[in-house]
This record gives structure tokens, C-alpha cells and sequence, in this order.
């Protein structure tokens, strides 16, 4: 692992997470934020970790063509088939029990993700396991298509 993502995960460690009431608005309803204080989260702390994630922004281009393009450089047959666009700059939210304690950037744009949709891939995958809607997950993609 990269030691920022470490330092930022032990960071966010230390942050007074104590667990209080929940909650998770309406749909298409604005979060509800509340105070970190209200919420016994370290203000200094949680500063110093919104300070950091704004600090270590991914490196790469924001034109994810030239992003694109010289992360898969030395692939072979490697070449772009859709749209791209530029990304925001670095934008987050920290939520303790459903409630907004810390944001930054533009929380509203949508931007192209990459490798994060395997996770999201993945854990559908396995509800759908779960709710009997794939039979193994051995089986070929195109069989459920």
C-alpha cells in the first residue's frame, strides 16, 4: 500500500467515532450535516484529514486521454474506444452515522471511474449470489444476458 493511503486510513483512525443515532435521508432528499462537535469527532483532526485528501490528489493528468494514454503505455494494442472527459479536482465527503461532518470540492459532479468498479461490480455480484438470481458464479456473463 502507498504510505499516504496508510497514514490517511491510521488518520482517520483516530478521529472520536462514537456511535450515536443513524441516519440516512429520503431519496432525492439533501444530507443532513451536523456539527463534528455534536457528533464528539475531533475538529482539529478531522481538518488535518480533509487537509490531506485535498493535498494528495492523483498525480495524473485531469485529461484522462493523456492519463490514459501514458498509464497504459507500454500495453500492447492499447488504445482508447469511447469518450473521455477531464476530471474535477480532488472532491469528498465524511459522513459519521448518515450525517455530513466535512466536505470538499464539488460533491455533485459525476466523474469517470476505473478501477473502484470492480468493487462495485463485485459486491453486486455476490447479493445477486445471495438472492439466488445467478446460479454459480462460474457461469459466463452472457448466459444472464
Amino acid at each position: 500500500m502507498k504510505p499516504h493511503f496508510i497514514t490517511f486510513i491510521a488518520l482517520l483512525g483516530f478521529l472520536n467515532l462514537h456511535g450515536q443515532e443513524y441516519y440516512f435521508p429520503e431519496k432525492n432528499a439533501d444530507w443532513e450535516q451536523k456539527s463534528p462537535n455534536i457528533l464528539k469527532i475531533n475538529d482539529a483532526k478531522l481538518k488535518q484529514a480533509v487537509d490531506f485528501a485535498e493535498a494528495n490528489e492523483y498525480s495524473g493528468s485531469r485529461d484522462l486521454r493523456i492519463a490514459i494514454v501514458k498509464g497504459f503505455e507500454k500495453e500492447p494494442f492499447h488504445k482508447i474506444l469511447g469518450p473521455t472527459k477531464k476530471r474535477g479536482g480532488p472532491a469528498g465527503m465524511i459522513l459519521k452515522n448518515g450525517y455530513v461532518v466535512a466536505q470538499w470540492g464539488d460533491t455533485k459532479r459525476v466523474d469517470m471511474t476505473f478501477s473502484v468498479t470492480k468493487s462495485f461490480l463485485s459486491t453486486i455480484a455476490g447479493l445477486a449470489e445471495d438472492e439466488k438470481l445467478i446460479a454459480d458464479t462460474k457461469n459466463l456473463v452472457g448466459n444472464y444476458i
